[in-house]
């Protein structure tokens, strides 16, 4: 991750040229969300909805859903260790238990907890982190327990949805030898496509393999955010440090992070997760079909915003800095929101992002204005053109309303029943 600190002045031959190029790291992603745009991003206002899920796969939402209104004996804390044991099978490349979890819960009052490991040998950070959780609010239920209710109403059910197809797809030659994912993920010699069965996970057997390690476990527990407070007097917690990019000081990657975001809220009590891991070369959790990774990886970009009307979470990621995205969002007046119907139509407007190597301000001139692209020519930068950027996910609760808010960009999807 590179230091970039903006220059006040770099001389360009044409800003009209730069508008015309198209940024070659996000061009690429372009064909793979042109039919998102459309998506329902939020549950209307005007509704009354008693459960809200999100990931990124619909048929897995409708399908909790259904099976918790139909156990009044689970309460929420059940509900957030199933639905996230559950991502497992659903995005069994960024959700694994090898994975880092990062999450906003408001059980009590809203917290934030991230769950990685230096180590990267048998540690699971998504197991500990639930069972660290559960602890933490006096739940006394085992991951035993959830195994044993995932391995008989879930089994041979979840479908594969978008994200976990593309991934698939493009992994495809190194999964058609693999001799243990293989012949889970590959049907003949092609990969498993959307709407498919997506195998299922034997929760049971991974958290007897976990039971083994548990011990040596190493996982670093982190709950701090760092405060800031805007020019109208509101305050707010994020894990990247705006004192940074108030002085154009930018954290970039040189890749771009991937990542599952997820969540629940019963509309009293709700939290909002993303789980992400490297894979450096594909092998197996044990022998199960899940992708076995690295959980130290850039974190997803969080914030807790507070506002006279209630409060704002929002997740980043899917960018080489996440964080310039909310830091952005903030500027723009998203502590000003009334409800969640504002949120999302803060999360529509256009971006932009600075990179470096080559230096270039990175712009959705497509849903920009024109005053506003006029702005961005006077800061005298390269300005290079993207369809999308970014992703970033939100959890509005304003005015006695809670919503999920999701992003139009990116494949996603939002469940209310």
């Amino acid at each position: 991750m590179n230091k970039f600190l903006l220059p006040l002045v770099f001389a360009i031959s044409s800003c009209s040229y730069f508008l015309k190029q198209i940024d070659q790291e996000t061009i690429a992603r372009k064909n793979s969300v042109d039919n998102f745009n459309s998506i329902q991003t939020f549950c209307p206002i005007s509704e009354r909805v008693n459960f809200q899920a999100i990931n990124t796969n619909k048929h897995s939402q409708e399908f909790f859903i259904d099976f918790i209104k139909s156990r009044d004996e689970l309460d929420f804390l059940d509900h957030f260790a199933l639905w996230t044991l559950l991502q497992a099978t659903i995005r069994p490349e960024q959700s694994s238990p090898t994975a880092r979890l990062q999450l906003i819960m408001n059980f009590k009052d809203p917290a934030y907890f991230d769950f990685y490991s230096e180590d990267s040998s048998n540690q699971f950070p998504t197991l500990y982190g639930i069972e660290w959780i559960l602890k933490k609010y006096g739940k006394k239920t085992k991951l035993e327990k959830y195994a044993q209710l995932l391995d008989q109403h879930f089994q041979n059910q979840m479908k594969v949805g978008t994200q976990l197809a593309d991934y698939l797809f493009q992994n495809k030659a190194a999964l058609l030898s693999h001799p243990v994912l293989g012949p889970y993920f590959i049907r003949g010699t092609e990969p498993l496509q959307e709407d498919e069965r997506v195998p299922s996970v034997p929760y049971k057997k991974l958290v007897q393999h976990y039971r083994k390690f548990e011990k040596s476990q190493k996982i670093t527990v982190n709950i701090s955010l760092t405060s800031f407070q805007t020019q109208q007097g509101r305050s707010g917690e994020c894990n990247y440090d705006f004192n940074l990019y108030d002085n154009s000081i930018f954290l970039i990657d040189k890749v771009t992070p991937q990542g599952n975001l997820f969540g629940f809220t019963n509309n009293r009590q709700s939290f909002f997760a993303a789980s992400s891991q490297k894979i450096s070369e594909h092998a197996p959790v044990e022998n199960f079909p899940i992708f076995k990774g690295h959980s130290k990886v850039r974190s997803t970009g969080v914030c807790i915003l507070k506002t006279e009307l209630g409060s704002i979470w929002t997740l980043s990621n899917n960018s080489r800095d996440p964080g310039q995205h909310l830091f952005h969002l903030i500027k723009y007046g998203l502590m000003s929101a009334n409800n969640g119907q504002e949120v999302d139509k803060l999360l529509k407007h256009s971006r932009h992002i600075f990179l470096n190597d080559p230096l270039r301000l990175v712009i959705e001139s497509s849903r920009s204005r024109e005053d506003q692209i006029e702005n961005l020519l006077k800061l005298n930068i390269p300005i290079y053109n993207a369809d999308l950027l970014g992703n970033v996910w939100a959890f509005s609760s304003l005015n006695k309303e809670s919503r999920f808010i999701i992003d139009d960009r990116n494949p996603g999807a939002i469940t209310c029943k």
